[in-house]
């Protein structure tokens, strides 16, 4: 049942608005505004509605609403005025003031119940309203954060599966996405940026991992080849960028307007695009590449340059780092690279503990393989 405070220094106005809503309300009369305020600020439970004379001696309606406006506790309390002043102004003034409706005295007992019913029916909407938002937020959360989980559990499939396939290129997804991690946290903090959404960080980031997907689709014997290409080998290993966004064409409609599915096409079709144009697969030049695919393409080569591979050594920080700086405006965008250039030093921090994880990894193998043998 709603609570009504009703504030009223007139006896007699007060018992009739009393007596007026008390079958259907529960009434709190009070016939003082001072001990009014006194009483809501020791309240734990707020009245749903006040209905206050104007003409009191001290705090006078005015007053009174103006102190309940700034109280964190009572300013959302709907507050009618009663007044016996005839004055237009005294009713305009009320509703400046935030009252949401004005009675004239003498008060009619059944046009008060009939107004205050109606502003509880308000009250009443308001609140399904409420409820009905809250459900609304609580539903779009779930969403969101299904949506997450999805994303994730799509990556975690697709990065595992790519491991199986070929261990080196599984870890090197990994690798890459912690020095795009970088890349991209310095070109937002530049502002340098390319209108990328900082917003879409963590997105971009998780995406990033899937940019090599493609090479599932390439032959085993290629993949895991120790030796130099052939020309028919090469041309199979390139196609990983078209094996991948093909993919994701194919399936785009079911997620239209899809963040991740667009950043991870991106990155996954253009990563091997060059500035200069020299890339694959489409020969795209310049401010064409996706900027994604363009921050991209400067982690994932330092990452090939310093990790051993089976056909050569790991080139050195410094040598991972002369070559990038001397491929800006060929290979790669002269703005990245200046990017690259400013946190280089948290490049090679990631590299040295790839290093010592993939160390620590060894000695596990060599000890679990010892065991075996014995």
């Amino acid at each position: 049942m709603y609570t009504i405070m009703i504030v009223d220094d007139n006896e007699t106005e007060l018992m009739i608005a009393q007596k007026a809503l008390e079958k259907d309300y529960i009434i709190t009369p009070i016939s003082n505004s001072k001990q009014a305020l006194a009483r809501l600020a020791k309240a734990t439970l707020m009245p749903s509605l006040i209905i206050l004379d104007i003409a009191m001696p001290g705090i006078n309606g005015f007053e009174m609403i103006m102190r309940l406006k700034t109280s964190e506790k009572a300013k959302n309390i709907p507050v009618i005025f009663l007044s016996g002043d005839p004055d237009n102004a005294t009713e305009l003034e009320a509703y400046r003031l935030g009252a949401v409706d004005f009675i004239r005295k003498p008060v009619v007992a059944e046009l008060l119940h009939k107004r205050i019913e109606l502003q509880i029916r308000l009250i009443e909407h308001q609140k399904q309203m409420n409820e009905y938002n809250q459900q609304l937020q609580q539903t779009a959360t779930l969403q969101t954060q299904n949506a997450m989980r999805l994303e994730y559990f799509i990556i975690g499939i697709i990065t595992d599966l790519i491991s199986e396939k070929d261990g080196y290129s599984g870890m090197h997804c990994l690798r890459v996405s912690k020095y795009m991690g970088v890349l991209l946290k310095e070109m937002l903090l530049s502002g340098i940026n390319f209108g990328i959404l900082a917003d879409d960080y963590e997105m971009i980031i998780l995406c990033s991992q899937l940019h090599d997907m493609g090479k599932i689709g390439v032959p085993d014997s290629v993949l895991q080849k120790e030796g130099k290409y052939t020309d028919e080998e090469f041309m199979q290993m390139k196609n990983h960028t078209l094996l991948a966004a093909n993919a994701i064409q194919k399936y785009a409609y079911l997620l239209p307007n899809s963040k991740f599915l667009n950043y991870t096409y991106q990155m996954a079709r253009s990563h091997h695009e060059q500035f200069s144009g020299a890339g694959y697969p489409d020969g795209l030049a310049g401010n064409n590449i996706p900027i994604l695919a363009r921050i991209l393409g400067v982690a994932d080569v330092y990452d090939a340059l310093v990790s051993e591979r089976p056909y050569k050594k790991a080139f050195s920080h410094e040598q991972a780092y002369n070559i990038i700086t001397q491929g800006s405006g060929l290979q790669f965008d002269p703005q990245v690279v200046a990017a690259f250039q400013r946190v280089h030093m948290e490049f090679y921090e990631i590299s040295q503990q790839n290093v010592k994880m993939l160390a620590q990894h060894q000695m596990q193998e060599n000890y679990a393989n010892a065991q075996q043998v014995r």
